[in-house]
């Protein structure tokens, strides 16, 4: 019965102050890895964005997308920096500003690389889907019990909660 996990109360009354405390520092630290790995996609974000915007521009330009790189705005020459085809975007790139990829049997420029990543990273179907529909949940459901017991008992400081 999905709707009975859900409303069950977490229960940490048995955990002794020591262990609550230690819970309590380990669900930070989560909180923290959470918060770093946001900003590093928020700033992937933005190198997407500039990129695009890049793209934008000079992927008009037939005559210089077929001759130069671009990304780098190399141009492209038989042996020295040959041109391949992105598989997402479908301009042209040379190898330095790409990756080939076994698995699909092609290359893949550095901007569409990191919105690939990025997508990965953030999730976006779990977030709108899945998380959406539960409110407190794992370390955060954690941190709301233990905040109550460890903040109504007095016995460890501001700081020891994580406050600044």
């Amino acid at each position: 019965m999905p709707g009975t996990t859900a409303a069950k109360k977490l229960d940490l009354s048995k955990l002794t102050d020591e262990e609550a405390k230690h819970v309590w520092e380990v669900v930070l630290r989560d909180f923290n890895l959470r918060k770093k790995e946001e900003d590093r996609l928020e700033e992937l974000k933005t190198k997407i964005a500039r990129e695009d915007n890049k793209r934008e521009l000079l992927g008009n330009e037939t005559s210089l997308t077929e001759s130069h790189c671009i990304r780098c705005l190399q141009p492209f020459k038989f042996l020295v920096n040959s041109k391949h085809q992105c598989l997402d975007c479908q301009l042209y790139i040379c190898r330095s500003c790409s990756r080939y990829n076994k698995k699909e049997d092609g290359w893949v420029c550095d901007p569409c690389h990191m919105a690939r990543v990025f997508k990965i990273g953030t999730l976006e179907w779990y977030h709108e889907n899945v998380r959406a529909r539960f409110k407190r949940f794992g370390s955060a459901k954690v941190m709301r019990s233990l905040f109550r017991r460890l903040n109504g008992e007095h016995r460890f400081s501001q700081s020891d909660l994580g406050g600044r």
